[in-house]
């Protein structure tokens, strides 16, 4: 064998070549800090805390009138108004001559006059009111007369009503129907007596509903005045007596 094919195989080399190398890992970020659950957690507080705060407010809204809550969330209701001077019969008395004298005697509006008691129209709309002299003879056949006041000579003569229809609400007026002076309802056609303002026409009469709330008077009759004193029964719903 000659001395070449003794030389040694050369062995490879010890270094790893570069396909052999390890590979190098980058180097991973930082974990940054979840802000989910600090978020869920200051949902759930709010929740929490919203629907106890709910539950105070409901507490305090139907808690008994003892406690010191007790219509802290209801509105304010409205000043009822005392005594109140609605006409005179002087003027009420000169406005009925005097439509009768221009033929007006079956247009009862034009000796009627129109108040709000016992609340303002800024509170209500529905405590519209009318006072209205009744006629009598020789101008009708029939003396008409306030069941009311039966035993007084001037408030008999006079009849003082809410004019909410008890019906749907509208606003009734004064008028004339069927042989009969009327309190009509311009919307569905409910008709009250005038003396008494009892359904007897229309939806009113037909369902069986209550007469029209009555304002309390009294006479002065000293000074003439007519004043209202109080409203017996309830706008829209009517009375029971």
């Amino acid at each position: 064998m000659s001395d070449d094919e003794k030389k040694a195989t050369p062995q490879p080399s010890a270094a790893a070549s570069p396909a052999a190398r390890t590979p190098t890992v980058p180097p991973q970020p930082a974990k940054q800090t979840s802000t989910t659950k600090t978020t869920k957690i200051s949902r759930r507080a709010f929740v929490v805390g919203a629907l106890g705060a709910s539950t105070l407010l409901a507490i305090g809204a139907f808690a008994p009138p003892s406690m010191p809550s007790w219509d802290i969330l209801n509105p304010l209701p409205p000043t009822r108004e005392g005594p109140t001077l609605v006409t005179t019969w002087k003027t009420l008395d000169s406005k009925y001559q005097n439509a009768v004298s221009k033929g007006n005697l079956y247009s009862p509006s034009e000796y009627s006059e129109f108040f709000y008691f016992p609340y303002p129209v800024t509170a209500s709309p529905y405590y519209k009111n009318v006072i209205t002299r009744l006629p009598g003879p020789p101008d009708v056949p029939i003396d008409l007369v306030n069941p009311f006041y039966s035993n007084d000579p001037i408030l008999k003569k006079v009849a003082a009503f809410n004019l909410t229809c008890v019906h749907l609400r509208c606003i009734v007026n004064p008028g004339y129907g069927s042989g009969e002076f009327r309190l009509q309802c311009p919307c569905h056609g409910s008709q009250y007596r005038l003396t008494d303002a009892v359904p007897v026409a229309g939806p009113a009469f037909d369902l069986g509903l209550l007469p029209l709330p009555r304002v309390k008077l009294s006479y002065d009759s000293a000074s003439g005045n007519i004043t209202a004193t109080d409203l017996d029964g309830t706008a829209g719903v009517g009375r029971t007596d």
